[in-house]
C-alpha cells in the first residue's frame, strides 16, 4: 500500500512537470481574430458600392483607407507567440525534467526515509518486548511482564507464551500468579510434564515452601506424562520429608541420581543437596550414591532443586525492588557462565533466551541463539527446537 501511494504521488508530480511544457501554444480564435474579418468584408462592400456609383471615388477611397487602419491595429495582436525551443526539443526537456525529479525523489527516499516506522499509537507488545531500549533493568521486568499480560489477552491459546508469563512472575516473587499462568500452559497441552511440573513447583512457591494437595496434584499430572520428570519427583520426595518420610524421601532422591542420564544439568545440585540433608541428620550416604560425575553440570530451568527452601522463599518475599532485580541479573549471569562449560544444555539454552527476553536484553539473547545453534552444531533437531523457541520468544533476525 506505501509503494503504491508513493507510485501514484511520483505520477501525478510528473504530469504537473510535463504538461506545461508539452502544451500547444498555437494562436487559437479569439474575438480580435473575428472583427479583423468584419473589417476585411468592409472594405468589399465598400469596393462593390463604389463601383455601382453609391459611393463617390474619394469618399470610397476615404473609407477604405479608415477599415484598413482598424485591420491593421486589429492584427498587431494576433500574432502567434514566439517559441524559444522546437517541439521535440520541449519533449526532450519535458521527460529529462520528469526523470531527473522522479529518480531525486526515490533516491532521497531510500536514504532518509523510514517505511517501517509506524504512525501515532502505542506499539504492539512483542515490538516493545523486543526494543533495545528495554535494556536498563530497574523496573524493566514488571513492564516486560505488563507487554506480556497484554500480549495473552490477545492471544490466549499460545502455550509457551504463559509459560513464560509464568517464568516470568517468578523472577519477581509473583508465585501464586505464575503457578495460574503454568496452569493456563498445562490445560492448553495437559500432556506437557514440564508445564505441569513447573505450575506445582510454583504453588510450593506460592506456599513458603510447602507442597500441598494443590501442588502434589500437579506433580503427580507431571509424572503420568512423564516418569522421569525430575522436578516432579524430587518435589514429591519433598512432600514425604514434610510429612515425616524422611527415608522414603532419601531413597526417592538417590533413585534421582541413579536414574539421571549422563551429563544431566540437575544432578551436581541435586546430589549437594542430598549430601547436605544427610551431614545435617547424620546419616551415612556410604555406597548408597552413585560416583560423582566429572565437572558440575549446568541447573536449568527444568531443574529440580532450583526451588528455594520456605526460609529463602521467606527472605526473597523481604527483598526491595532493586535487590530482587539484582538477584535476577546474577541468576542469569550465573546460568550464562555454567552454560559456557556445559554447551550442550539445551534446556540452559532456551532458558537463557527466555530470561534475556524478559529483561529486555535482545542482544544477549540473539547472541545466546548463536552461541546454542554452535553448541549443537550438527544436530539437527536440537537445532530446530532452538529455533522454534527463540521464534516463540520474538528473538529478531531468528
Amino acid at each position: 500500500m506505501l509503494w503504491t501511494l508513493l507510485t501514484l504521488m511520483t505520477a501525478l508530480a510528473a504530469v504537473g512537470l510535463a504538461v506545461p511544457l508539452l502544451r500547444r501554444y498555437d494562436a487559437a480564435r479569439s474575438p480580435r481574430n473575428d472583427t479583423v474579418e468584419v473589417l476585411r468584408a468592409q472594405l468589399g462592400d465598400i469596393d462593390a458600392q463604389a463601383s455601382e456609383g453609391a459611393l463617390r471615388p474619394d469618399e470610397a477611397e476615404a473609407l477604405k483607407a479608415d477599415v484598413k487602419r482598424r485591420v491593421l491595429a486589429e492584427g498587431r495582436g494576433t500574432e502567434p507567440r514566439a517559441r524559444l525551443l522546437s517541439e521535440r526539443a520541449l519533449l526532450g526537456l519535458a521527460l529529462g525534467l520528469v526523470a531527473v525529479v522522479v529518480l531525486a525523489a526515490t533516491g532521497l527516499y531510500l536514504k532518509i526515509g523510514r517505511p517501517e516506522v509506524r504512525g501515532s499509537g502505542p506499539p504492539p507488545a512483542a515490538e516493545v518486548a523486543a526494543s533495545p531500549d528495554a535494556a536498563h533493568p530497574q523496573g524493566d521486568v514488571s513492564s516486560m511482564i505488563a507487554m506480556l499480560e497484554t500480549r495473552m489477552k490477545e492471544t490466549p491459546g499460545n502455550a509457551e507464551g504463559w509459560r513464560m508469563l509464568g517464568w516470568s512472575y517468578l523472577q519477581v516473587g509473583r508465585n501464586a500468579e505464575a503457578a495460574t499462568a503454568y496452569g493456563r500452559a498445562a490445560a492448553l497441552e495437559p500432556r506437557n510434564a514440564e508445564y505441569l511440573s513447573a505450575q506445582g513447583e510454583a504453588t510450593v512457591l506460592a506456599s513458603s515452601g510447602q507442597v500441598t494437595p494443590a501442588a502434589e496434584a500437579a506433580f503427580r499430572k507431571a509424572l503420568a506424562a512423564d516418569p522421569a520428570d525430575p522436578r516432579a519427583r524430587y518435589y514429591l520426595a519433598i512432600a514425604k520429608d514434610q510429612t515425616g518420610d524422611h527415608k522414603g524421601a532419601m531413597a526417592d532422591w538417590i533413585a534421582m541420581l541413579k536414574d539421571a542420564p549422563p551429563g544431566a544439568p540437575w544432578a551436581a545440585e541435586v546430589r549437594a543437596f542430598v549430601e547436605k540433608v544427610a551431614q545435617q541428620r547424620g546419616e551415612d550416604l556410604t555406597g548408597r550414591l552413585p560416583p560423582a560425575p566429572a565437572g558440575a553440570p549446568v541447573m536449568t530451568e527444568a531443574a529440580p532443586a532450583r526451588g528455594p527452601n520456605a526460609d529463602q522463599v521467606a527472605a526473597a518475599g523481604q527483598m526491595t525492588d532493586a535487590g530482587r532485580q539484582q538477584m535476577i541479573q546474577g541468576m542469569v549471569a550465573r546460568l550464562a557462565e555454567r552454560l559456557k562449560s556445559n554447551p550442550r544444555d539445551r534446556a540452559g539454552w532456551e532458558q537463557l533466551m527466555r530470561a534475556r527476553m524478559v529483561l529486555g536484553q535482545t542482544g544477549e539473547a540473539q547472541a545466546a541463539y548463536r552461541d546454542a545453534s554452535r553448541a549443537f552444531a550438527g544436530a539437527p533437531a536440537e537445532q530446530a527446537a532452538l529455533r522454534q523457541a527463540a521464534t516463540t520468544l520474538g528473538i529478531p533476525g531468528v
